[in-house]
């Protein structure tokens, strides 16, 4: 009993020391980034809030009554000209060159038409603030300790989607607090997977998960929300918002699959294998492989009976390789990731990889390849996320290794006279 105390103690000590030297590396990262970022904000360039000014011009049309206009380009483009009218054919964002139109599902005007009510440089600052606290409080839900608060805002991919105005910080914060609440607050949990209708794509392995382990309330209850939400939708927006969002999703996918945006721009094997010059079925069938590999690894670690964290891990980093789609912003899923690692139980002493180690090499690596990213400019989500899917795998083996001896011990204490 005594080993037993004092090796609990000495987990809690490397535990704390580890949140020290986060918390530092932390506030080292932020403090460059805003020295890098913040100039970017304010010297008038008009780059400030561009992704959300696509979201602010879809509310301002839907509080007009016309919804489903949204969804045309032409429309939609007059309007966000209004916002930043020096943008049409001059960078950083040439509008011409680069669109930003608004292809999210119709649920989406729930939260874009309120922000609309208010002045686009209020409603930007007001969103960007809000989905950053929600962003870092459920980071620090996850591991109450003031490093994880740091981390939620010491990673690059945070500040990118901050500065544009992008709906990622959102769409983390509510797989987050769905992992969360998976198996105390089921209801709840299924309510907030419903949510994620607005960005689907970081759900897409959700549905398996509550299949294959049996979390049925869960699953129920996130059919149902999501049906009343449509419902509300089409009788507050319109039917024919559901068209519109269809057209818009198609012209999204070409346009992102088929070379209008830079493949660098796309961190998926997608976009690392269009940027090697590879054939568009080639590349998206290598993805899908890619991707049905990652899905089957996500469900194999979820089927096993091995700790919470490593399995919401499991979940963060597995859905960023399944989409072709995601960009740089959508990386932030990563530190909530390291967030449920921080709260893995310390490795034993002489482990092929500690704890320690393994919160360094993930971190190090989502900052090193987000400052690297707008220089190389080169996808590298991939880059990251197989770094994660290494550090969970070795840390799942080692616990078996561990477990292993564990129960070798008590057969041989049991069998001692």
């Amino acid at each position: 009993m005594e080993r037993e105390g004092q090796s609990t103690r000495c987990e809690q000590l490397g535990s704390c020391a580890g949140d020290r030297a986060l918390a530092i590396a932390c506030l080292i990262v932020l403090g460059i980034t805003l020295l890098l970022l913040v100039p970017k904000a304010i010297d008038g360039n008009n780059a400030t809030g561009i992704d959300f000014s696509c979201f602010w011009g879809a509310g301002r049309m839907a509080l007009d009554g016309h919804a489903a206009a949204a969804y045309d380009w032409q429309q939609l483009r007059q309007l966000i000209l209004r916002i930043h009218p020096t943008i049409a054919n001059q960078p950083p964002y040439p509008l011409d060159e680069n669109p930003v139109p608004f292809f999210y599902p119709p649920v989406f005007f729930f939260v874009a038409a309120p922000l609309a009510l208010l002045p686009f440089p209020i409603a930007f600052w007001i969103w960007s603030a809000a989905k950053l606290l929600c962003w870092a409080l459920v980071t620090y839900a996850i591991r109450p300790r003031s490093a994880a608060f740091l981390l939620a805002l010491a990673v690059p991919p945070v500040l990118y989607d901050f500065l544009v105005g992008q709906s990622s910080l959102l769409a983390a914060s509510l797989l987050g607090s769905t992992l969360l609440t998976l198996d105390r607050r089921p209801i709840i949990s299924g309510f907030l997977i419903a949510l994620l209708i607005f960005k689907p794509q970081y759900g897409v392995l959700l549905p398996f998960v509550l299949i294959a382990t049996g979390r049925w309330s869960v699953f129920i209850t996130a059919s149902l929300v999501t049906s009343v939400l449509i419902l509300l939708t089409g009788l507050t927006f319109g039917w024919d918002t559901f068209e519109g969002f269809r057209r818009a999703a198609t012209f999204a996918t070409q346009f992102h699959l088929t070379g209008g945006l830079s493949w660098f721009k796309l961190q998926s094997i997608y976009g690392v294998l269009r940027l090697a010059a590879f054939g568009y079925e080639l590349a998206m069938a290598l993805h899908i492989v890619v991707a049905a590999v990652v899905a089957t690894w996500a469900l194999i670690v979820w089927r096993r009976n091995i700790i919470f964290p490593l399995k919401a891990a499991s979940l963060l980093t597995a859905t960023l390789l399944i989409s072709p789609y995601f960009a740089i912003y959508d990386m932030a899923l990563l530190a909530a990731a390291l967030a449920f690692l921080m709260n893995a139980p310390m490795a034993e002493h002489g482990s092929l990889l500690s704890n320690r180690s393994a919160l360094r090499i993930g971190y190090g690596v989502l900052v090193l390849s987000g400052f690297a990213y707008p220089i190389v400019l080169a996808p590298v989500g991939p880059l990251i996320c197989a770094t994660f899917m290494a550090i969970i795998w070795t840390q799942c083996w080692q616990l078996d290794v561990a477990g292993a001896a564990e129960r070798s011990k008590r057969f041989i204490g049991a069998v001692e006279p």
